[in-house]
């Protein structure tokens, strides 16, 4: 089973982006894990990813892709990664040249969003790639 873990400053304070990063975490049940980790300052934060193996650091400086693209790269990451992947949502500075350092740096776009909201939407976007990946209509 793929094993993803979800790293970022903060906890999930509104109920409703709960209730969404709930309901897909159940559609992707039968296909992985999920592991939410949430630190009280970047600094923490910073200081996890230095002990990670891999991470992918979201960042508004990073690639952007569309969902087929995003689905193509996931997956080969879970390949290349033994099907774990560790992603992480920096604070509000962002992320410390050396941490984003030899790290791929993903975008969702220009725009800035919420820690909250960058979790339900990198948590759409995984089981978007899912279904990409098995040719569901979902995507379309």
């Amino acid at each position: 089973m793929i094993k993803i873990k979800f790293l970022s400053v903060g906890k999930t304070k509104e109920t409703w982006i709960e209730e969404g990063l709930q309901e897909y975490i159940k559609r992707l049940s039968s296909e992985a894990s999920f592991e939410f980790v949430w630190f009280k300052d970047e600094k923490s934060l910073e200081l996890q990813i230095l002990k990670e193996k891999q991470v992918i650091l979201l960042d508004p400086l990073g690639k952007m892709m569309n969902s087929v693209e995003f689905a193509d790269f996931l997956f080969r990451e879970f390949e290349r990664e033994g099907s774990r992947l560790s992603l992480a949502i920096g604070g509000a500075t962002g992320f410390s040249d050396e941490i984003k350092k030899g790290r791929f740096l993903l975008s969702f776009s220009k725009m800035t969003f919420t820690h909250q909201m960058s979790r339900l939407i990198l948590l759409e976007q995984i089981f978007r790639a899912f279904e990409i990946k098995k040719g569901s209509p979902y995507h379309k």
